[in-house]
């Protein structure tokens, strides 16, 4: 796909990236630079953009297509959520042979149609309709329905961020930016650029002095990384504030690797810190270091009687096994004569078995009380069997 640079934020991007002209030119401007003023609600701000674009403005069909896209998502709704479908739109066989000279003629055919529908009784007029949910002739719901005006409202300017304009409106706020000089805002606007509000260049600066205080900040690539860590998670807190979770993963997604990378985080601050002492063994090390060998400690006074019985047994324990030196082969000769035992006492159990018949072991195993039990059994189960039968 082929590029195209951006007349307004000087980029070069794919050509899908900006609107088409009838003539099948691009426009000079991308599309979130040509929309980024737009108010969906406020036609001023996006009539001259469909002259530009040489297309009928309908207004009708614009509200349509605001209305939807308010009730998808009203926190996300911006310029480009309409201006671009509009376009279209205009685009259908139904429109397609009109521009934006015809757009007069085409709202006076909308409305002669509209009075006829109402004079037939088509369509009730909007007063009439007011009137009658008033009365309670009508419910809520049938007229909302009914009427041609959308419920949507605009959403509030604190409300939310507008994701493609850097500025957005602060009211009943205190201006923490009030106190700041054309020098301070020239400073600041070099350093984190122009598209920020003076409130949103005294949090990055305030983020930044903060980041500088806790790291070691040298060198012109860690100060970019640590700027472009500001300004994400500046736009996170954004984006969590109007609830657009979604913008909030995306940015979220950039900000650890930027914080890994440069070293921000504190586990890599830990190890960066070689100065401080976090463990007995570099206490010792540094106590060694400095002042010499730390002694045993020495008691003076005599041990109790359980310690010396202690003593008493580790010394007999350690004398018996290192210098009485028969003591191991006592050991193995003990062993030997216990396998041999268990050998001759099993071969002595074969041999028995084997010289016995059949008969000897039943008689060894079973006498005659088991013998006259098993025959009263027997004789039991044949009477049961005759009385049965």
């Amino acid at each position: 796909m082929s590029t195209k640079f951006c007349s307004k934020c000087r980029k070069t991007l794919d050509e899908g990236g900006f609107y088409t002209y009838k003539d099948k030119t691009k426009t000079e401007q991308c599309k979130k630079c040509m929309t980024m003023h737009i108010d969906n609600y406020d036609p001023e701000t996006y009539l001259w953009l469909l002259q530009k674009m040489d297309v009928p403005f309908i207004k009708e069909e614009w509200n349509t297509l605001r209305d939807r896209a308010y009730a998808k998502n009203p926190h996300t709704m911006n310029g480009m959520s309409v201006f671009g479908k509009y376009l279209s739109k205009m685009k259908l066989k139904q429109w397609q042979d009109y521009t934006w000279e015809d757009s007069e003629k085409l709202q006076a055919e909308k409305d002669l149609k509209m009075k006829h529908a109402q004079d037939i009784g088509e369509i009730t007029p909007a007063g009439e309709l007011k009137r009658l949910f008033e009365e309670g002739k009508i419910t809520e719901a049938e007229f909302l329905t009914l009427s041609e005006e959308s419920d949507a409202k605009p959403p509030a300017a604190s409300g939310f961020y507008p994701t493609n304009n850097p500025g957005f409106e602060e009211i009943d706020f205190i201006d923490i930016a009030a106190e700041l000089t054309p020098e301070d805002k020239m400073e600041l606007a070099m350093k984190w650029g122009r598209l920020y509000t003076p409130t949103q260049w005294v949090m990055l600066e305030k983020m930044y002095v903060e980041y500088v205080e806790s790291f070691d900040v040298q060198g012109a690539d860690r100060e970019s990384t640590l700027k472009m860590i500001c300004k994400t998670s500046l736009k996170m807190d954004e984006a969590i504030d109007c609830n657009d979770i979604e913008t909030y993963l995306k940015l979220s997604r950039v900000y650890e690797p930027l914080r890994k990378s440069g070293k921000f985080t504190e586990a890599q601050n830990k190890e960066g810190n070689k100065d401080l002492i976090d463990s007995v063994g570099e206490l010792v090390a540094l106590c060694e270091k400095e002042g010499g060998f730390i002694p045993r400690l020495e008691t003076e006074f005599d041990q109790d009687i359980i310690d010396k019985t202690i003593q008493d047994m580790n010394k007999y324990t350690y004398n018996l096994v290192t210098k009485d030196m028969g003591l191991d082969e006592q050991i193995q000769n003990h062993l030997k004569k216990m396998e041999l035992q268990a050998q001759m006492e099993e071969t002595e159990e074969e041999q028995l078995n084997e010289d016995l018949s059949i008969e000897d072991i039943e008689q060894s195993v079973l006498d005659d009380v088991d013998f006259q039990d098993f025959y009263e059994e027997i004789e039991s189960q044949k009477a049961d069997d005759e009385n049965g039968a």
